[in-house]
């Protein structure tokens, strides 16, 4: 295994770090026993599989890490959207004002793992469901009609302005 390959590490670490965080959060332990085993553990797996998590055409692998200073704002965006959803829902189907329907959103994201976030992320959101996604575009089931802006809120901002 070439470790000198450009942005091999920087998979390898973006691998390990997340590894770890999950066998912190499973272990719920920060005995130094449990923590030793934990970054063994993390190493030597995300060695064998860092090119499963992280794909080799990522912008990660370039040396751009996310910008994890903006996630906090997407959560707070991710959560407003699933309220304001709720709501809109719930008007919805009080005066009987659903119009189902399927459509194509285009997205400007380039990274695969972003469009993902994404997609999952207009699921989340009451009255909408991502069906399909393939390349840049996504299919999304609505129960009423919307325009792409508005299904994919300030997402695709937010998400650019962590990943880019």
């Amino acid at each position: 295994m070439k470790l000198k390959q450009t942005g091999t590490i920087n998979r390898i670490a973006i691998t390990f770090i997340f590894l770890l965080i999950l066998w912190l959060l499973f272990t719920f332990s920060l005995n130094p026993f449990s923590l030793l085993l934990g970054v063994i553990f993390s190493f030597v797996i995300s060695l064998v599989s860092y090119d499963l998590f992280v794909e080799k055409e990522e912008r990660i692998q370039q040396g751009y890490f996310p910008k994890f200073q903006y996630f906090f704002a997407y959560i707070f965006v991710l959560i407003r959207e699933i309220y304001l959803g709720s709501l809109s829902v719930i008007y919805s189907v009080i005066t009987m004002k659903i119009n189902p329907k399927v459509v194509k959103i285009k997205t400007d994201l380039g990274s695969k793992f972003a469009r993902a976030v994404l997609a999952n992320s207009i699921t989340l959101t009451p009255g909408t469901v991502t069906i399909d996604l393939h390349d840049d575009e996504l299919l999304v089931h609505c129960l009423s009609s919307k325009p792409d802006k508005k299904i994919k809120g300030n997402f695709e901002t937010q998400l650019r302005r962590i990943f880019y």
